[in-house]
């Protein structure tokens, strides 16, 4: 499903250049749910924006369902992006002036894959599934911060992307909503979703199906054999 081989990503800033990932190379298999984990700063973050194409390496390739998107022109990867990830981001980024069902239409009204009637009709059964079908024509600012995170989730899933990511999706949410997001991205993985997950939550990190550790931009799976042993 995902290949990273010698992958490092260089930043500049006053202070010069730094590293934020090191020559990382790793392989995730379609289907799996995946936690990253690792302190703030770590590189966790740059690696999900790698894996999503929404940053390119400074060194190394990319593979995601057998295209090489770290070769893309942006043009492409755009559209590669539009159809092949849903992204779930801390903040939601939902707009603020549309309906939660316009703001899961969205995605479909950019990829323009099916016609207006079906993209309702999609958008409402996503809703339901996230059960927000009650709430389809409220506005964000209307609706609770988990509500918000169950709309994104369904919005990331319009075009039916085979790769869900999410960076911190439940980092502004309490124990009760973190935990009805945690339950749904798992069903969604069980039903064939490959989920990679960003998360500070080391009990969700020990839940997820494999973890992965980012330190100082090295990522192992030291952690997963730590967990293996109980050693947390």
């Amino acid at each position: 499903m995902i290949e990273l081989e010698n992958v490092s990503k260089l930043y500049s800033n006053e202070a010069g250049q730094f590293s934020a990932l090191k020559e990382v190379t790793l392989s995730i298999n379609k289907g799996e749910f995946v936690g990253i984990i690792g302190k703030s700063g770590s590189g966790k973050s740059t690696l999900l924006h790698i894996l999503s194409g929404i940053d390119s390496p400074t060194k190394g390739t990319v593979t995601v369902l057998g295209k090489k998107i770290s070769s893309f022109p942006e043009k492409l990867l755009t559209k590669w992006r539009c159809f092949e990830t849903g992204i779930v981001f801390q903040s939601f980024y939902l707009l603020q002036t549309l309906t939660l069902l316009e703001n899961v239409m969205l995605p479909m009204e950019f990829s323009r894959s099916l016609n207006r009637k079906k993209r309702k009709e999609r958008a409402l059964m996503l809703l339901e599934r996230v059960g927000l079908q009650h709430k389809a024509n409220l506005f964000p600012d209307s609706v609770s911060g988990g509500e918000k995170q169950r709309c994104a989730i369904a919005r990331a899933l319009a075009n039916d992307p085979p790769l869900l990511l999410a960076d911190e999706p439940t980092g502004n949410l309490d124990s009760e909503n973190a935990e009805q997001i945690f339950s749904l991205f798992n069903e969604l993985s069980k039903q064939g979703k490959t989920i990679v997950m960003v998360t500070h939550d080391t009990d969700f990190s020990q839940r997820v199906s494999r973890s992965l550790l980012v330190k100082d931009g090295v990522v192992s799976e030291q952690f997963l054999l730590d967990k293996k042993a109980g050693q947390l």
